[in-house]
């Protein structure tokens, strides 16, 4: 029952540490507004979206820092920090603000999953270790700790690859499904005809970034077990 016990910490330790690999990806991917506008211009985003490169160059500023944590990321402001209304540009010849009502509150919401997101990441960044620990001092059998490190990838990678193969077989209908899994409203549902951010943000975008997040996944998935096949293989040898 012991190494039973141990067993299933070991494992679900690693599912953890791999997990928090993944949210760290999606972190990293999801607030790099350098990363935006390269995809944007590949994207030829400048051609629909009425606004100008640096306009796109500082929206896309403002968006990551949105999910960066910052709620005023869309607040003009002056040298002191104090704001002085909406963030504004230039759209089709007129000056007006960068995102409506609806984009706002949809950014504040995203601006809290992002943030939810960071918590579980460090949770998951505490919690996997320790309970890798229990696991291996429970087990007192390093190779099935090895073979609980090397079993978790699968606990991730088959519904996530299963995600994975639907959006590229048919994504819109797996992003459609994903933002209904994450919202409880459909304030993510813009109209390119009216809402600057759709048109700054297309499906190419997201698709781009997701594939670059499943690889940083993928070797998430793959090192953290070997990582610890190595360590494990190390305290052999000094026995």
């Amino acid at each position: 029952m012991r190494r039973s016990w141990g067993f299933a910490l070991a494992l679900l330790g690693t599912v953890c540490c791999i997990l928090a690999g993944v949210l760290a990806a999606v972190n990293w991917i999801g607030t790099d507004d350098a990363l935006y506008y390269r995809l944007q211009t590949k994207e030829n985003v400048l051609d629909t979206a009425g606004i100008s490169e640096e306009d796109l160059a500082a929206l896309d500023a403002a968006l990551a820092d949105c999910l960066k944590g910052n709620p005023n990321a869309f607040s003009a402001g002056t040298d002191d920090g104090s704001a002085t209304g909406p963030l504004k540009v230039e759209v089709f010849g007129e000056l007006q603000p960068a995102f409506n009502e609806r984009e706002l509150t949809h950014m504040e919401d995203c601006r809290q999953l992002f943030v939810l997101l960071r918590q579980v990441r460090d949770a998951l960044l505490i919690a996997g270790p320790l309970m890798l620990l229990l696991g291996a001092l429970l087990c007192w059998n390093r190779k099935r700790v090895r073979l609980a490190a090397w079993i978790a990838p699968l606990v991730l990678l088959i519904p996530l690859g299963a995600f994975a193969a639907w959006a590229a077989m048919d994504f819109n209908s797996a992003f459609n499904f994903f933002h209904r899994l994450l919202f409880t409203n459909d304030l993510w549902l813009l109209d390119p005809h009216t809402d600057l951010l759709i048109r700054i943000c297309p499906a190419g975008m997201f698709m781009n970034m997701g594939a670059q997040i499943g690889l940083l996944g993928l070797i998430a998935a793959l090192s953290v077990p070997a990582a610890i096949g190595i360590l494990t293989s190390k305290e052999e040898e000094r026995e």
